[in-house]
């Protein structure tokens, strides 16, 4: 299956590219990039033979023979991207969050319902072993008390710089600044407002908090009511109270950090026991998420479960070729991922003193 890489930049050159290059149903077909120094240099690395630095080019030059595409370029372009490769019926997988606005989703959503190309989210962590396993775990809980649901992150890129050869690159300065600028526009016109201090903390956790949304979304189902948030420390940390399919409740706490640690982590308190998925650092490959499941109460049974040192970003790969193959049906839709994003607009405009989940009409 030939792949096209859209956008090589830091989630595609730790985990992307080099995952294709070792899979044996993938070819590194051509990579696309506005910086061209970075793609005809990784191109090198990889031996990928075709460069573009536009999506227009590849399509138009290369589209017959491509058979999928990964979308990794920011999130304010991906419809523009998304839209023409599903058009031109190219399976299609893209990062998260699937888009900075509902407009560009919905755009998203109805050109994946027209086409006859697979489309799927890379939300990496729904792919996690300890993840998947934690299902089963809390389906044995008599009943769910309170979901917490705490995600911080540190300076990732002092950990990065550490571990990983990245190639820079020189996109042209004007197309930077049409995509910082679309970047603010949408987020002002997402949540409502050009408050700087609120605009900051979107852009922050359109990219963060879409994974806590859908990996919750996967385990507890949609969320029905907004109860509280807050948003605090100029911005850096948020907390929420979230109502869910059946009167599940959660407490959302997330933020960024300067710290040097990593810490995410889903707990299941229930009358008898306790499940909880401590992720690992994302940009550290194959350290295993932790589940621990707490039981008892007479007696304690305390068990941590290390169910694979596999890798999700390359499991999700893996899934996503299933998918194109007809062999499995996509776990992160467009639809759901459009949810995804509705929910972190919500939750601005809540605090914002909006009622979005009351005033919403639904279909």
């Amino acid at each position: 299956m030939q792949f096209g890489v859209i956008g090589c930049g830091t989630v595609a050159q730790i985990m992307h590219i080099p995952y294709l290059a070792e899979l044996p149903k993938a070819a590194l077909y051509a990579l696309v990039d506005p910086a061209e120094d970075r793609a005809d240099e990784l191109a090198d690395r990889y031996n990928v033979p075709h460069v573009y630095t536009s999506h227009d080019s590849l399509l138009e030059e290369r589209g017959d023979e491509l058979d999928a595409v990964i979308v990794l370029t920011p999130a304010q372009t991906h419809a523009n991207v998304v839209v023409d490769t599903l058009a031109a019926g190219v399976h299609t997988l893209v990062e998260k969050p699937l888009a900075a606005t509902l407009e560009d989703a919905t755009a998203m959503v109805e050109a994946a319902e027209t086409s006859d190309a697979t489309a799927m989210v890379a939300y990496m962590k729904r792919y996690d072993p300890s993840y998947e396993r934690a299902r089963e775990q809390i389906d044995g809980l008599d009943a769910i008390d309170l979901v917490t649901a705490y995600d911080v992150d540190p300076d990732h890129f002092r950990i990065i710089d550490e571990v990983y050869d990245l190639v820079g690159g020189t996109p042209p300065a004007d197309l930077v600044e049409e995509s910082v600028a679309k970047r603010r526009a949408d987020i002002e016109q997402a949540i409502g407002t050009d408050d700087n201090l609120l605009v900051d903390a979107y852009d922050f956790q359109l990219d963060h908090l879409c994974h806590d949304v859908s990996a919750l979304r996967g385990l507890f189902g949609e969320v029905e009511r907004i109860a509280h948030v807050d948003i605090f420390a100029g911005g850096r940390y948020a907390s929420a109270h979230l109502v869910y399919e059946d009167g599940v409740r959660c407490v959302l706490e997330t933020g960024n950090s300067d710290r040097k640690w990593f810490e995410e982590f889903i707990r299941v308190d229930g009358p008898d026991g306790m499940v909880k998925v401590d992720f690992s650092n994302p940009f550290i490959k194959n350290t295993p998420t932790e589940l621990r499941v707490k039981r008892g109460i007479e007696e304690l049974l305390d068990t941590v479960y290390t169910p694979s040192y596999d890798e999700s970003f390359k499991r999700e790969l893996q899934y996503f070729i299933r998918c194109v193959e007809g062999d499995a049906e996509v776990r992160t839709t467009f639809a759901e991922a459009r949810e995804d994003l509705r929910v972190i607009i919500d939750l601005f405009r809540t605090y914002r003193g909006e009622h979005p989940r009351a005033d919403r009409e639904e279909p």
